[in-house]
């Protein structure tokens, strides 16, 4: 399987770890997404061989792919994508598939036209603690979930140019609150029907257009709640700490399930005991991309999935600018 990589932006670094998991894929070309792309990775002993073009349009016409990974700034993820979709090529992209409605419309008519797979890089499903949940929620053992409060919490640090602007940033939803829209509805096993939310900007001047602290109240598919903090509010500085304080706690009609120490540990609470989880290892989700491919197993997170979660945090953030409650 013939890999190419269009942009060095995000979460690249999930394809480039990835690539010594996935059976029989081979990087054969990259590209920057644009002038300014520093294409840190081929300067990697272990990528520096890679055949580097300097257009991704004339890469994708001169080579032979069968699998993109469109790592873009946000605003360029649609359109670079849903030029790759009509070239035949399968997709693997960063979040979110798109900023504007238009530009997720266009993407969903360029893949479902070709009939190609695509995958957004949602990396939190390979975490350990977030299978944990999941699996313990499909074995029953609290219940039917009928509550879920999650936390997306980042330092703020050196942020780029493009953040600055609503027009090129997107919104904080749709960059850091769609990974936790897709774990809670992931472990709960439970879709979306309403949204409401609201964010601001109150510490950080220097980028306006970027949303340092919000929250999002939405109903799921049996009428439970689930509530959603994001913020870039995590100090920063001469103390080691993971870079992100990302939790979820699921309530059910049986007991709780709760994770800790920034995904390290899952606690189950019930009336009888209290436990903490044995954690799965961790799945790279690109590999799991490409054994969905092949028909090995069941796709990690399917093209259908990944135009709804996108649908959903657009919906939040229209709902955050529109001060209303929208349906989903």
């Amino acid at each position: 399987m013939r890999l190419a990589i269009i942009g060095s932006y995000g979460h690249v670094g999930t394809v480039l770890a990835g690539l010594g998991e996935a059976r029989d894929v081979e990087l054969v070309a990259a590209a920057p997404w644009g002038q300014s792309d520093p294409m840190g990775f081929t300067r990697d002993p272990a990528w520096a061989d890679t055949p580097v073009h300097d257009d991704w349009r004339r890469m994708l016409d001169d080579v032979e792919i069968d699998v993109a990974a469109v790592f873009t700034p946000f605003a360029q993820l649609a359109e670079t994508a849903a030029a790759t979709a009509r070239r035949d090529c399968h997709v693997f992209m960063e979040k979110p598939l798109a900023i504007t409605h238009a530009g997720l419309e266009g993407l969903r008519v360029a893949v479902y036209t070709a009939g190609v797979q695509l995958a957004a890089c949602l990396t939190m499903r390979g975490s350990p603690a977030y299978q944990a949940v999941r699996q313990a929620v499909r074995d029953g053992r609290i219940g039917e979930p009928i509550h879920a409060a999650a936390q997306k919490s980042y330092p703020f640090s050196r942020r780029d140019e493009f953040h600055a602007r609503r027009e090129t940033y997107g919104g904080t939803i749709p960059w850091v609150g769609i990974h936790a829209l897709d774990y809670v509805s992931w472990c709960t096993g439970l879709g979306y029907r309403r949204v409401a939310a609201v964010a601001s900007n109150l510490a950080h001047p220097s980028r306006p257009g970027m949303e340092d602290q919000g929250g999002i109240l939405a109903e799921l598919s049996n009428g439970a709640a689930a509530l959603i903090s994001v913020d870039y509010l995590r100090p920063w500085g001469k103390l080691e700490r993971p870079w992100g304080d990302d939790r979820l706690r699921v309530a059910g009609t049986e007991g709780i399930l709760e994770t800790s120490r920034c995904g390290e540990a899952v606690r189950l609470e019930t009336p009888d005991a209290e436990e903490t989880l044995a954690l799965p290892p961790a799945v790279n989700i690109f590999t799991e991309f490409v054994a969905g491919l092949r028909g090995e197993r069941e796709p990690f997170i399917s093209t259908e999935e990944s135009f709804r979660i996108t649908e959903v945090a657009l919906a939040a953030r229209d709902a955050q600018d529109r001060r209303e409650v929208i349906d989903v």
